[in-house]
């Protein structure tokens, strides 16, 4: 934590402990990676739409988060939210422990605040054979129109991609800036996917961006989203 002294330094006044309103509730804005295999220990980040307050301990040159978030994944996992990336982005580690199977998804706050998110995150069977890959690349995606659904295409790539039918997450851009659009995909079937899409807002260089558990991604090439005449 003693990497964010200087950013917490800057935002905050010259005292001991930055203390700011307490607002009653939070929400769970994304979390990435939603999936992992349960012998691999998986990095994973979640935002909120909360900023952290910090206690700052000046002749230590260390500063605390004072919430201490904590992500539960069902009822018998937490794991703490230790790493601070700024933007009300959250890190912690998933380890191996966690069971197989799809957990639901919450973060505790150590003020006693809570949220639940609407999508789950999944455990998979480390004997559940996928191939491997190397990559992703997508199909040329065309000009769009505002509010009209339209299909992405995602291919694995790597010497027997046909066989992958692993999980990611997709994201969506404009000019390099995250949208909020995030979820998980459904399976890859022979290494394909077929992603459906609704934009809601015109724009000139939107990117669909794809990543997994195991760090693979890709980015599409930029297309443009026109408003209906």
């Amino acid at each position: 934590m003693s990497k964010l002294l200087p950013l917490v330094l800057t935002l905050l006044c010259a005292c001991e402990t930055a203390v700011a309103p307490v607002p009653e509730s939070f929400q769970i804005l994304d979390i990435a990676p939603r999936e992992h295999v349960q012998d691999e220990p998986t990095r994973i980040t979640v935002q909120l739409d909360v900023e952290p307050r910090f206690h700052v301990n000046y002749g230590k040159q260390v500063a605390r988060m004072i919430e201490e978030p904590v992500l539960e994944l069902g009822p018998q996992t937490a794991i703490p939210l230790d790493t601070y990336l700024g933007h009300g982005q959250f890190q912690g580690t998933v380890g191996p422990g966690v069971a197989v199977g799809v957990h639901e998804i919450r973060v505790k706050l150590g003020d006693g605040r809570e949220a639940t998110f609407s999508d789950t995150y999944e455990v998979r069977d480390p004997k559940e054979q996928l191939a491997p890959i190397t990559g992703y690349w997508f199909a040329p995606i065309p000009d769009q129109n505002v509010n009209e659904p339209f299909t992405v295409v995602i291919h694995a790539e790597g010497p027997h991609s046909e066989r992958f039918n692993g999980k990611a997450t997709v994201l969506l851009y404009a000019e390099g800036v995250p949208t909020g659009v995030s979820f998980q995909t459904g399976r890859f079937s022979r290494g394909v996917l077929h992603q459906e899409l609704t934009i809601t807002a015109p724009g000139g260089n939107y990117n669909v961006y794809v990543q997994d558990a195991q760090n693979h991604s890709a980015t599409s090439k930029s297309f443009q989203v026109h408003a209906k005449n």
